[in-house]
C-alpha cells in the first residue's frame, strides 16, 4: 500500500473541471496561516486542490505546491502522505513526490517546520550570514535506504529559509521553503493528520479468553 502512494503524483491534484460553488482564490505564496475551507487556490500553472503552500524543487528549479492525505496501513496505523505536486512547466511535463509517514513522524516533521520563524530569527539577529544545518530527521538516519530531514538555510544576507531532504531508494529529491511556506505546510500537514485520526474507527477491544469460549 505504501509502494502505491509513492505514485500520486499531479494527477490527482490538479483540476482539470472545476465544481461550481466550490470556495476558492487566488494563491498567496507568502501566507503563512493554511485555511482547510478553500477546496482549490488559482496558480500560474492552473488549478491545485486545497490550500497549498509554495515550493521549490531545488535541482531543476520548477514550482512545486503541498497537498497532505491520510490512508490507514495494516502495519503502521495512519499514514500520513506529505505530498509535492509539480505542474507541467517551461516546456516539461508534471510529476510529483510523496512522503510518507507515520503519525509520530508527521508530528515531529510538522513541529521542525514551525520552528522556521525561530531559526529565522536567530540568523537575522546576529547576521550569520551563508549558513546551512540540519535541524532533524523525520525517518531514519543519514545514510539509511529512507532518510527524511529538514534543514534550515541562511543566504548571504541572513534571510532564512527551509530545505527538505527526502532519500529514498537512493534517489535524493530536495525542495525549498519560504519561512511563512513552512508554517503552512505544517499547519496543512498537522490538520490532514487530525482529521484522519478523527475519522479512523477505535481499535477493536482484546479478546478475553473466557469470553471466547461462549462463541464456542
Amino acid at each position: 500500500m505504501v509502494h502505491d502512494l509513492y505514485r500520486i503524483v499531479a494527477s490527482v491534484v490538479v483540476i482539470l473541471g472545476l465544481a461550481a460553488g466550490a470556495r476558492s482564490q487566488d494563491l498567496d505564496p507568502e501566507r503563512a496561516s493554511f485555511d482547510p475551507e478553500i477546496q482549490f487556490v488559482i496558480t500560474p500553472f492552473g488549478a491545485i486542490l486545497g490550500d497549498p503552500a509554495q515550493l521549490t524543487e531545488l535541482g531543476s528549479g520548477r514550482t512545486g505546491f503541498t497537498y497532505c492525505a491520510t490512508t490507514p496501513d495494516k502495519d503502521r496505523g495512519l499514514l500520513l502522505m506529505a505530498s509535492i505536486v509539480i505542474p507541467a512547466q517551461g516546456g516539461a511535463d508534471g510529476g510529483g513526490h510523496s512522503m510518507v509517514m507515520t503519525v509520530d513522524q508527521a508530528r515531529v516533521f510538522a513541529a521542525l517546520l514551525r520552528k522556521a520563524p525561530e531559526w529565522a530569527r536567530i540568523a537575522a539577529e546576529n547576521k550569520v550570514g551563508l549558513f546551512s544545518k540540519p535541524i532533524g530527521d523525520v525517518i531514519g538516519t543519514e545514510g539509511e535506504a529512507e532518510y527524511l530531514s529538514v534543514r534550515f538555510v541562511s543566504d548571504a544576507q541572513s534571510n532564512g529559509s527551509v530545505r527538505i531532504e527526502h532519500v529514498l531508494g537512493g534517489i535524493t529529491k530536495a525542495f525549498g521553503l519560504g519561512i511563512n511556506a513552512a508554517q503552512k505546510f505544517a499547519a496543512q500537514a498537522d490538520h490532514a493528520l487530525e482529521t484522519g485520526l478523527a475519522e479512523s474507527p477505535a481499535a477493536a477491544p482484546q479478546e478475553d479468553s473466557e469470553k471466547s469460549k461462549l462463541f464456542e
